[in-house]
């Protein structure tokens, strides 16, 4: 869901090669490419239990040494995260890092149902307790490697108000005046953890319940509301005000977390539009926050 860049190439061949060479013990397992629904890695399984992922977004290419440091940190979450088997390093064929980490079992909730939404609200607040309450590490701040996760909202005004120019199909009016209301809400306090990134498609869900969050390149140390942006991405209206209660969200992160939702949406859905990718979600997003702030 990230602002994606034209991609870095890397074809199969390619993939085998660097993975059996740096981690040669992988020899003789199938190693297979996967349609990529986002726009930031290209991911290959490896065998049953691991997958390799190498950015292919130019802005994320140090995303794989970021999910390599700071996955450790979140193993004993309450919803599984991948652990990390190993880093890859630059090399003939591909210029940056990448990752080797366990595949998860599940399915992307924007490929599954929720049986009980208002339970999976409750689970995923208690994730997000759990990652917040982590001690925050400076060295892990938001910056230009995380895209800004968690940054000042007002630090991605020129991007919002450029983008909303592209999107005639979006209320201009009630876009702005939201995100004026989000961007003069009050102030972040304390940094801490964030996923940066969780939507439907980095939420695994097995049974029809929430059962892990994937895709860690976007984390760091910021303002909290960031992570908010889950309860548009996710959540209908009775599901979202259970995650709220559930997490103790105050009015002024509230407004902020539905400025990070708006501006992520907004932002996205032009480049979406022009390259022909996926825009359910982001569409989603808008029109569940048109109905609790209209």
């Amino acid at each position: 869901m990230s602002e994606a860049e034209a991609s870095i190439v890397l074809d199969r061949s390619t993939a085998v090669r660097l993975i059996l060479e740096q981690f040669p013990e992988l020899s003789g397992r199938d190693i297979r490419p996967l349609m990529a629904k986002g726009t930031d890695n290209h991911i290959f399984r490896i065998g049953e239990y691991l997958c390799a992922r190498f950015p292919r977004a130019p802005w994320a290419a140090q995303t794989a040494e970021r999910e390599a440091a700071t996955l450790p940190l979140f193993a004993d979450a309450p919803l599984a995260v991948p652990s990390v088997y190993g880093l890859g390093k630059r090399a003939e064929g591909y210029p940056h890092a990448w990752s080797v980490l366990s595949w998860l079992p599940g399915e992307p909730m924007e490929d599954s149902a929720l049986r009980d939404p208002q339970d999976d609200a409750v689970r995923l607040a208690g994730f997000f307790r759990f990652v917040r309450i982590l001690p925050a590490d400076p060295a892990f701040r938001f910056s230009a490697v995380n895209n800004g996760r968690g940054a000042p909202l007002a630090s991605r005004s020129e991007r919002f108000d450029a983008a909303l120019k592209r999107l005639p199909g979006v209320d201009d009016g009630f876009a702005r005046r939201l995100w004026e209301r989000a961007v003069q809400a009050g102030p972040a306090g304390d940094p801490v953890w964030l996923h940066g990134d969780v939507h439907p498609g980095n939420v695994l869900v097995e049974d029809g319940r929430v059962s892990g969050v994937i895709d860690w390149g976007l984390c760091g140390v910021g303002d909290r509301a960031c992570d908010l942006l889950t309860a548009w991405a996710m959540f209908d209206r009775a599901p979202r005000e259970v995650f709220r209660k559930a997490l103790g969200a105050t009015d002024s992160e509230w407004l902020r977390g539905a400025g990070w939702a708006l501006s992520m949406a907004v932002i996205y859905l032009p480049y979406a539009y022009e390259h022909g990718l996926r825009s359910d979600m982001s569409e989603k997003m808008i029109e569940r926050l048109r109905e609790e702030f209209t």
